[in-house]
């Protein structure tokens, strides 16, 4: 492993553990009401139980982003830790995080390199999904939305 520090993860076994289908039970139902779970967690909850994206295991060591490069997929982790390194600054993500989706809903070039620590289980965010979807919000939103991410990628 790395010594780099662990800079986002939800707990993936908690949550693994209230089912796929989770959010759409009574009991999930009351969990949002009540305010039981965080952002965070109902996002992951979300994403791991959509049947619109591919899930894909990436073995330790395989290059997912590469710093520099274009590429066709954003990739929300479900469980394992990814590297991410950018210039002289390293990290670690673990699951619940979103890799690449603000620079490829750009256009952009990746800014770092997230390379598999050990085996990763990520659903896989198709760019032409995203544009589908992207293209029928009105052009103001599409613009705030576009300004947003740039506006975010040129501050981290």
């Amino acid at each position: 492993m790395t010594n780099n520090p662990l800079c986002f993860s939800v707990d993936s076994e908690k949550l693994g553990k209230l089912g796929i289908n989770f959010l759409r039970s009574s009991e999930g139902a009351v969990a949002l009401k009540s305010g039981q779970l965080k952002g965070e967690e109902r996002l992951f909850l979300s994403l791991r139980g959509t049947p619109l994206l591919n899930a894909t295991l990436i073995l330790p060591g395989k290059k997912i982003i590469e710093a520099g490069k274009q590429f066709e997929d954003a990739y929300f982790v479900i469980n394992g830790e990814v590297q991410i390194q950018q210039g002289e600054k390293s990290f670690r993500l673990g699951a619940g995080s979103v890799l690449g989706l603000a620079e490829g809903m750009v256009g952009l070039a990746a800014r770092y390199t997230a390379t598999a620590l050990t085996p990763v289980q990520v659903k896989m965010i198709p760019f032409h999904k995203v544009d589908s979807i992207v293209k029928v919000l009105p052009p103001e939103l599409r613009a705030i939305m576009v300004t947003i991410i740039k506006r975010n990628l040129a501050v981290s």
